[in-house]
């Protein structure tokens, strides 16, 4: 009997000495960046601004956060008060993408307008509008701005061009579309922002304007973000194995308490 109780001991120790030992950041936030570049078209069929879409596919329901960082710059005029800059990428150039973003259902067609769900423009403005009649009560994906009084965490330097807000979303297939300045949900059916031209700050000189660049940052403190090219599967959190591992030594404790009682497991 004394040897039993101290096997079960052993075994409990183990498990809970595992536990311990799992990484904190396997069960709390997840974080995964993407980025890219949009072009302005003066040639060919299509002229204006090219968007950019990624399909986001919610297989567990829940809450994250879309933090967007584009406009290499704190203000819109050099002159202005407190103006500076951020290679935000670090690729050596300044680009000036002011990002407006959807989120749409993803059908598995070409963009139809009537599937626009919610639009978000600037950090507390035009965020969140509603498309197609929806609310924020019948809309699959809810958005809700941060404020432009907060600090950003993901190198964004603009009080409000950036968009940062968070979202709730249903079990579905989506798709985030990121474009600059305004993007209507029939330019986005067409496959171009048409007549848009990427702006640079008032006064800047030789400002890059043939294209601008922009990350966005998906966290959360409950899902599990991975990406597989422009694919962005939004999953549940795994167990981390030191809680199997815990779970698995509980069950031989179970087991011996049983064998000792003459039970089979």
């Amino acid at each position: 009997m004394q040897t039993q109780f101290r096997l079960k001991q052993s075994v409990l120790a183990v498990s809970l000495s595992l536990m311990a030992l799992a990484p904190i950041s396997n069960v709390q936030a997840n974080t995964v960046v993407v980025s890219g570049t949009l072009n302005k078209l003066t040639t060919g069929p299509l002229l204006g601004t090219t968007f950019d879409t990624w399909k986001l596919n919610v297989l567990t329901a829940g809450n994250f956060t879309v933090d967007v960082a584009a406009y290499e710059a704190s203000q819109s005029n050099i002159a202005t008060a407190g103006y500076a800059t951020s290679d935000i990428n670090g690729d050596g150039e300044l680009t000036w993408l002011d990002p407006d973003t959807y989120f749409y259902k993803d059908t598995g067609n070409p963009l139809l307008a009537t599937d626009a769900l919610v639009r978000c423009d600037d950090t507390a403005n035009n965020c969140a509008v509603y498309q197609n009649g929806l609310t924020a009560l019948t809309s699959p994906v809810v958005v809700t701005t941060h404020l432009q009084s907060e600090t950003k965490v993901d190198g964004s330097i603009h009080f409000r061009r950036d968009p940062w807000f968070d979202v709730t979303a249903a079990v579905g297939n989506y798709s985030y579309l990121i474009a600059d300045y305004l993007l209507s949900p029939a330019e986005a059916a067409s496959g171009i922002n048409t007549g848009d031209s990427f702006s640079a700050p008032t006064n800047f000189v030789n400002p890059i304007i043939d294209h601008a660049d922009y990350r966005v940052t998906f966290s959360s403190d409950t899902l599990n973000f991975s990406v597989n090219g422009n694919t962005i599967a939004v999953s549940q959190v795994p167990v981390p194995g030191a809680v199997w591992m815990f779970l698995t030594g509980m069950m031989g404790v179970l087991a011996i308490g049983k064998k000792k009682n003459g039970f089979a497991l």
